[in-house]
């Protein structure tokens, strides 16, 4: 639910599963001489009588709970000294309501010492901030309303970043991480450089295994059997010695790959 002010009347936004829908229409047709059904909104055009108008506004904006934040109090002033206006009642699906951040991602600095990166909002967003803040913790450096600084020499700073790179739903938020900054969903190709030599064994043992970093470990543990089955060595039992030993070699890899990949799953869990 929101309300906001959007020239020429203000509008109030209610998910049409709202139990306050029902209550604020009701609300209108009872005390407004000039409220009118549209299509999927209701229009109340009584000017003469703002202090009504100003009531159903403040409760609104009270179930709406926008009046967490100073700043958003601030901006309601604004609406209330426009309350002469009319005021659209609009019913919109549970999904309409979700707002759109996009994230980009730019390289600070890049020597081997010092190196930070920088996570831009492409406006502000106190919800979207905090929860990249708090996801990030252990490499925040600073922030900003709209930027986010990190320090991406620490260990294991890509993959964090990495598992994130997936639109998120946080409440009413969807990020949207801009995937031109940040080159490529689902693999370090762009992060190479910056990569610790475990990241790098990860990241080759994904390779081989041809599985993505964004899947789940069900998918890559049946991937692996499906190779074990494949280059078992028994399956080459009595052929030539160097066939034996290729296939032995190659399960050996697949084997050690997974095995990588499984202690970084249980090393995330704890």
């Amino acid at each position: 639910m929101k309300v906001e002010l959007l020239e020429p009347y203000i509008q109030v936004s209610i998910e049409k599963e709202s139990q306050f829908l029902k209550r604020a229409v009701d609300f209108a047709y009872k005390h407004f001489s000039k409220a009118y059904r549209l299509s999927s909104s209701v229009l109340i055009l009584d000017d003469g009588e703002r202090y009504k108008k100003n009531y159903f506004l403040n409760w609104a904006y009270h179930v709406a709970m926008q009046d967490e934040c100073k700043k958003q109090s601030e901006k309601f002033d604004t609406i209330l000294d426009s309350s002469y206006l009319p005021i659209r009642i609009k019913m919109i699906e549970n999904r309409a309501m979700l707002e759109h951040i996009v994230v980009s991602l730019q390289i600070i600095q890049s020597n081997i010492s010092n190196s930070q990166v920088c996570l831009r909002l492409n406006r502000p967003n106190r919800l979207a901030k905090r929860y990249l803040t708090s996801f990030f913790q252990d490499f925040l450096i600073s922030y900003t309303k709209k930027e986010i600084f990190l320090d991406s020499s620490s260990p294991y700073f890509w993959e964090k970043l990495i598992t994130i790179l997936s639109a998120k739903i946080i409440h009413n938020i969807v990020l949207d991480f801009d995937y031109e900054t940040f080159k490529s969903h689902n693999t370090f190709e762009c992060f190479e450089e910056y990569l610790t030599q475990e990241e790098k064994i990860l990241k080759k043992s994904y390779k081989i295994l041809g599985c993505s970093y964004n899947d789940a470990f069900e998918i890559i543990k049946n991937r692996y059997v499906e190779l074990a089955k494949i280059y078992h060595p028994d399956n080459v039992y009595g052929q030539d010695g160097k066939i034996v030993e290729g296939y032995a070699e190659k399960f050996r890899i697949i084997k050690e790959a997974y095995e990588n990949i499984k202690s970084n799953f249980r090393r995330i869990a704890y």
